[in-house]
């Protein structure tokens, strides 16, 4: 039989393990790679249990005293999720920036088209699956996945279980990510983007001088044609750009960690 004080460490250790999983799960459900639905549900479930009791044992003594009624537990079990998830967000940044500059792409390219036609169908985003891909190569080669179980261990230091404010920082730094989505999302698809444009041009200029000419039925082919050229061509571009985004998005993980609470950095 257990006495009553170890059944107290046992119990105030699980609720804090709990929690601990309830925000790894949050980085795993918007996080990338982790998200990925390449990765089966039982290694993701896997993944999440090992490192939730890697980092209870190592922050157990750290973490403060939770009260046990359910209204605080509900509370901060939104919150520990809420915090992943965002920290997860934070680092999608450069994925979901490569996939919206693959749907202007595709758009143009007439990949998209059917969409005019049956707007409840599914329609993938062909060049942004492609460019998410290379993103994704480019974020394992860069270890960007040990950066992720790194910020979210180190993210126990700067934010313990009872703390998050979400403060000017904060709803600034989320401003700024938004923003940076789309501005990236343009740079990315800025060749292909100029490139179909000048055929546009082109053609239009060619049914002016030509006007029996099926410029229509001709633009398919040629944008087409133009798009996989200047994909190609473009692709170091592409690398480059991604790499330095890459690159950055490991400054604003830590910034938005540290802005949830500015009053404890180690």
């Amino acid at each position: 039989m257990l006495d009553s004080l170890t059944l107290f460490y046992l119990e105030g250790k699980f609720v804090i393990g709990l929690l601990i999983l309830v925000r790894v799960s949050g980085l795993f459900a918007t996080g990338p790679f982790f998200k990925n639905s390449s990765i089966v549900p039982q290694m993701k479930i896997f993944l999440i249990l090992l490192l939730s009791v890697i980092i209870t044992s190592a922050f157990w003594q750290e973490q403060p005293e939770i009260a046990l009624n359910v209204f605080n537990l509900v509370m901060i079990v939104i919150k520990e999720f809420m915090v992943g998830a965002l920290l997860g967000f934070v680092a999608n940044i450069p994925f979901v920036a490569a996939r919206f500059a693959g749907g202007l792409v595709d758009m143009e390219m007439g990949y998209q088209t059917g969409a005019l036609f049956d707007r409840e169908a599914s329609t993938p985003t062909l060049v942004g699956e492609f460019n998410e891909l290379i993103i994704l190569m480019l974020f394992l080669i860069m270890n960007g996945h040990h950066f992720l179980i790194e910020g979210i261990y180190y993210s126990f230091k700067v934010l313990p279980l009872d703390s998050m404010v979400f403060t000017q920082t904060t709803f600034d730094l989320l401003g700024t990510t938004a923003i940076s989505i789309f501005i990236l999302a343009v740079k990315l698809a800025s060749p292909l983007l100029i490139a179909l444009f000048l055929t546009n041009l082109g053609l239009a200029l060619l049914a002016r001088v030509a006007p029996q000419t099926n410029v229509f039925v001709l633009s398919f082919q040629m944008k087409v044609m133009v798009g996989l050229i200047m994909l190609t061509v473009s692709l170091p571009a592409f690398v480059l750009i991604s790499k330095n985004a890459l690159s950055v998005v490991q400054g604003d993980f830590l910034d938005a960690l540290i802005s949830l609470n500015p009053m404890r950095v180690p």
